[in-house]
């Protein structure tokens, strides 16, 4: 305390002789009959006073636009990011604070959302927006829902907070590891509405459809942005979306798009979303060969079964599940014989590229002799790679020698 009158004492004798100090401009020296301003003096005690007090909730809320700073080390992310020397520097980030029906974060946690990159964290694989909640306990905010390579993270991580004025503060992470950056400083912005996240592109045979998640309530609309496989920059596709999914049917067979998007208002438009992409293609794969054949007669030794496709196709869950195994009982490839025996199925989701084979009986088994065996494709696992399913079930049968 001592200290901080001191400077104040210091500041209040030096500016007693300062005169039109609203003219003044930083780095002239001072002169001799110079008067301060009461304006200008109740602002340097404004500032002194903010200074040295713990921040509040009301300190925090609002649209930031923040930079951060991170050591450079070889492997990590760029996106967003531009290198200089040995350190590397994210601007123009948003952050968004939004107020719970509490009085204090503290009572009831407050939400935040950000611009993709995110200014909070900073991964060696990818970038990403977060939006989650936060608690503000004296110089220290405690954030839930910063997104990490494996998604939103129910972690909490700290920051320690310090006002530098009413339109700026900075935070200083006190726990994430690699993932944060080592300072960010953020400044008040126009409230220009948070970027929506969770953004995707899907193949839907004749048209591409873009979906997002919204994470402000004020914006007037979207704006979508494409880029072409041919091309070397976005263009804005669309404005004046007002809600997900947008349609986009002016692609032509086989072309490549990448998509982001953004939400704006009156005052400007927010950060875009992170780019997705798909590909127009309304052929469905089919089966143009297999082993063995239609008809052929195999040994009772023969396990193998092997597919082959028109295109490279992927093995997906009909219904739940994530593979390799599925929720959904079956297989993509099942072998049944007359004589009742249903042999080992094959393809767990996951199975990828032009041929999916495998084994239909054990090591230690044999086909039943002269079986003649029913193998089915079943369609509603079968998927090319940009989503587009077999239209039937293929069927072909083979016997088993004596």
């Amino acid at each position: 305390m001592k200290l901080h009158l001191s400077l104040f004492t210091l500041i209040l004798l030096l500016t007693t002789s300062i005169s039109h100090a609203d003219d003044y401009v930083w780095g002239e020296e001072f002169k001799e009959g110079d008067v301060i301003s009461a304006e200008t003096f109740n602002q340097v005690f404004g500032t002194l006073q903010k200074l040295n007090r713990t921040p509040v909730d009301a300190d925090l809320l609002g649209t930031w636009s923040c930079s951060s700073v991170r050591s450079y080390y070889t492997g990590m992310n760029t996106t967003g990011w531009v290198r200089t020397g040995f350190i590397d520097l994210l601007s123009n980030a948003q952050l968004t604070m939004t107020a719970s029906s509490a009085a204090t974060s503290l009572e009831s946690a407050y939400s935040f959302s950000t611009s993709n990159p995110t200014p909070l964290i900073s991964f060696n694989d990818a970038s990403y927006a977060s939006a989650g909640t936060y608690i503000l306990y004296r110089s220290t905010l405690f954030f839930k829902g910063l997104m990490t390579p494996s998604g939103s993270s129910t972690t909490v991580t700290k920051h320690q907070v310090k006002i530098v004025s009413d339109d700026r503060f900075t935070l200083t992470p006190l726990s994430g590891g690699g993932n944060s950056p080592d300072m960010v400083v953020c400044d008040s912005a126009v409230a220009v509405p948070a970027a929506p996240t969770a953004s995707t592109a899907t193949n839907a045979q004749t048209t591409v459809n873009v979906t997002w998640t919204d994470q402000s309530s004020d914006e007037t609309g979207f704006k979508i942005y494409r880029r072409l496989s041919n091309a070397t920059e976005a263009t804005q596709l669309a404005t004046a979306v007002t809600a997900s999914p947008y349609v986009d049917s002016t692609l032509t067979e086989g072309q490549t798009a990448y998509y982001s998007v953004s939400s704006y208002n009156a005052n400007g438009e927010s950060a875009k979303s992170g780019v997705v992409a798909a590909t127009l293609d309304s052929v469905k794969p089919t089966v143009s060969s297999h082993s063995p054949t239609a008809n052929q007669a195999v040994a009772n030794t023969s396990r193998a079964l092997s597919i082959t496709f028109s295109e490279a196709v992927k093995v997906i869950c009909p219904a739940g599940g994530n593979g390799p195994m599925c929720d959904t009982s079956g297989s993509a490839i099942t072998a049944v014989g007359s004589s009742g025996k249903t042999y080992a199925y094959i393809a767990s989701a996951g199975s990828t590229g032009l041929v999916i084979s495998g084994s239909i009986v054990g090591s230690a088994e044999t086909l039943n002799a002269s079986d003649t065996i029913t193998v089915t494709v079943h369609k509603e696992w079968i998927q090319d790679v940009n989503g587009n399913p077999m239209a039937a079930d293929y069927t072909y049968t083979f016997t088993v020698g004596t």
